[in-house]
């Protein structure tokens, strides 16, 4: 990428190339003027005399006096024209109004690309004649953008916004290669502003909001992965909102417990939820009864009454009742309501079991069955009750969560009805949220709406999993685009506000948002976050997991930081360079010193006093840690990445969605625009 110096260097040699030939020319016409009107005397007395008796002299100065005529005009204007440059082209310094180039309409682009911000001098906040954008194509966008500022530096404002406005435009009237995305945030008025940048793109039938007040219903079970992989995911969700446990039988202990709750209620029901998890965990009788109701379908048993008591009673005739020719008796599968009913009308009834019988499960249903018994019945209740209550308590501070809040389970535990299109013909339980290989591939932008301030740690939660369920989507759709690779595949964007509160690491687990980064550039994302710091980071993750997810993002901007830590990493981050140092020395010498009777200092009756001034090649930091902390707001300082090679550290001045575009930074701050 070409840079301001160079362009001016450039600029400036053709400047003094055109200079030159200039007042060659300008020479030889004022010279060939004053040579018409003043030519050589060869007609005087004393020129003619040197003529015969000194030859060479006479050329020597009739050579002399032409070549005058031609340089003295050429000195001259030399002269002239350094004079009028010195004092009169630089008498005026650069007052930031200089216009920036046109700003690429994200709509019109040919290629998706980010605008970060524009860019004067590289290492310092002064004006440029010639400010150009900083742009980022596509290539590096799917290698990961963090964003890092404090508080009130405008990483929303000057970043998120924009970034999210530029990449939602690109081909929004294309509705096979428009974008889509998730969007998380804790603060609640960042997805509004998402919903008026697609309305105001013709977009407003892609946002998809999930949230307390929205008719969506998202569970986080209801997937196609095994019983294992979730209680493995929510394990990991634990470790990373409460921390991993030094002992590793906690953590092996939980995940066993959920993993045979979520694998009896998927053989069961083929359903399951938060809530049924939490259920069987703190419930041993629920979890017997589950049980219970397998035996009898797996043994198909079943109960039987009198032909004349099912003709009496007209309200059996609902129920899946069926003639057994060979006991001469109706006979249905027996189930606790059924029970109930002939209980209630006083109907003797008789129970028989058919372990031949079809239960309508396939056999790896039956094996399942028969491994959570095993489970159950040999693991489980052999531990002591103590240790039961120990692991039970381990998970169910987390799925109390989704049972003690009635918006909550209505939202993330809907019944099993929710995503039966004829039992929910008319919506009554909430429209089920579509899976996110669906949601990818329409160009949905799905957004999660739950505040921070509702409830700190079901955001997060709910956040992580949604963050989860979006990351493995995007990971199955590298085996298809390599399927595929001319197919038009579109673009995904993962937008995450206050990063911090969501980031989860896998260390040595297969999960982990670095895993995914390092990934996700064949799935076509653009990750993009924001946090507050580095410091923020260092606090919520483990170890020092916090720089294996930050080298995940190859471009990285930094606005105002309020913290030595993250300044100082920052700094490190940028890089040193050699930079010339400027060194002063002062020295003083006297001869015949003595001690002064009156004043008691030292003295000479002659000395000298000398100073020098020296320069040294030195390694020092691009951007000193200092320069971070004092960085303005709309300033910021990145390290970016085309996909190809890495630029150098550059003082960028961001873009406000609120303010003019095609207006420059200085000419902002001048006008109390910023």
């Amino acid at each position: 990428m070409e840079t301001d110096a160079s362009r001016c260097r450039s600029k400036k040699d053709r400047l003094m190339t055109a200079r030159h030939l200039t007042l060659i020319v300008l020479s030889i016409l004022l010279g060939a003027v004053a040579l018409s009107r003043m030519p050589f005397p060869d007609e005087n007395t004393l020129v003619h005399l040197i003529f015969l008796e000194r030859p060479v002299l006479f050329h020597v100065l009739k050579d002399i006096y032409l070549g005058m005529f031609f340089t003295t005009p050429y000195i001259a204007l030399l002269i002239g024209s350094s004079f009028g440059y010195i004092f009169l082209a630089h008498s005026k310094k650069p007052n930031g109004l200089s216009k920036l180039p046109p700003y690429p309409d994200p709509a019109a682009r040919t290629s998706l690309s980010i605008v970060l911000g524009e860019v004067h001098h590289p290492k310092k906040p002064v004006p440029a004649e010639n400010p150009y954008w900083l742009t980022i194509p596509d290539r590096g966008l799917y290698t990961g953008i963090a964003i890092i500022g404090a508080v009130g530096s405008g990483k929303t404002s000057g970043c998120m916004y924009p970034f999210a406005e530029q990449l939602f435009a690109f081909r929004a009237n294309d509705p096979q290669r428009r974008g889509s995305g998730l969007i998380l945030e804790v603060k609640g008025d960042f997805c509004h502003q998402v919903k008026s940048i697609l309305e105001k793109h013709k977009r407003s039938a892609d946002y998809l909001e999930i949230g307390l007040d929205t008719p969506y219903r998202y569970n986080p079970l209801h997937n196609d992965l095994d019983a294992y992989a979730l209680a493995y995911s929510i394990a990991s969700l634990l470790n990373n909102l409460f921390g991993r446990s030094k002992e590793p039988f906690w953590q092996q202990a939980y995940t066993n417990l959920v993993k045979f709750i979520i694998l009896i209620h998927k053989v069961l029901h083929d359903y399951v939820t938060f809530f049924d998890v939490y259920q069987g965990a703190i419930d041993p009788h629920y979890l017997e009864s589950l049980l219970q109701e397998g035996e009898r379908r797996l043994s198909s048993e079943f109960l039987s009454i009198d032909l004349d008591d099912f003709l009496c009673h007209p309200k059996l005739e609902s129920q899946p009742f069926e003639l057994d020719k060979t006991l001469n008796r109706m006979r249905a599968l027996n189930t606790p309501e059924l029970v109930r009913l002939l209980e209630k009308l006083r109907v003797r009834f008789e129970l028989h079991r058919d372990s031949g019988a079809d239960s309508g499960w396939s056999p790896e249903k039956r094996q399942q069955f028969e491994a959570v018994a095993r489970w159950f019945h040999h693991d489980w209740t052999r531990i002591e009750p103590k240790l039961r209550t120990s692991i039970v308590e381990g998970i169910s501070v987390f799925l109390s969560l989704f049972d003690d809040n009635p918006a909550v389970k209505r939202v993330f535990c809907p019944p099993k009805e929710t995503y039966d299109p004829v039992a929910n013909a008319d919506g009554r339980y909430g429209i089920p949220m579509p899976p996110f290989a669906e949601l990818i591939e329409q160009g949905i932008v799905c957004a999660l709406n739950f505040p921070l301030a509702t409830n700190p740690g079901l955001a997060k939660a709910i956040g992580t999993l949604m963050k989860q369920d979006f990351q493995r989507a995007m990971l199955t759709r590298i085996p298809r685009i390599a399927r595929e690779p001319e197919k038009p595949w579109r673009d995904v964007l993962f937008l995450c506000d206050e990063y911090q509160s969501f980031a989860t690491v896998g260390e040595n687990d297969p999960s982990g948002d670095e895993k995914f980064f390092a990934l996700s550039r064949q799935a076509r994302c653009i990750p993009i976050v924001a946090t507050q710091s580095i410091s923020s980071l260092r606090s919520t993750l483990p170890g020092e997991s916090w720089r294996t997810l930050l080298q995940t993002f190859r471009t990285k901007i930094f606005l105002s930081l309020s913290d030595d830590f993250s300044a100082h990493t920052a700094s490190e981050l940028c890089g040193k360079e050699e930079q010339l140092k400027l060194n002063y020395s002062l020295s003083e010498q006297g001869q015949d010193a003595g001690v002064s009777v009156l004043t008691g200092r030292t003295s000479a009756h002659r000395s000298t006093v000398g100073t020098s001034k020296g320069y040294n090649l030195q390694r020092d930091f691009i951007f000193e840690p200092k320069i971070f902390m004092e960085l303005k707001n709309a300033q910021a300082i990145a390290l970016a990445y085309d996909g190809l090679n890495p630029l150098p550290p550059t003082l960028v001045y961001l873009k406000p969605f609120f303010n003019d575009v095609n207006k420059s930074y200085f000419r902002q701050l001048a006008d109390g625009e910023l």
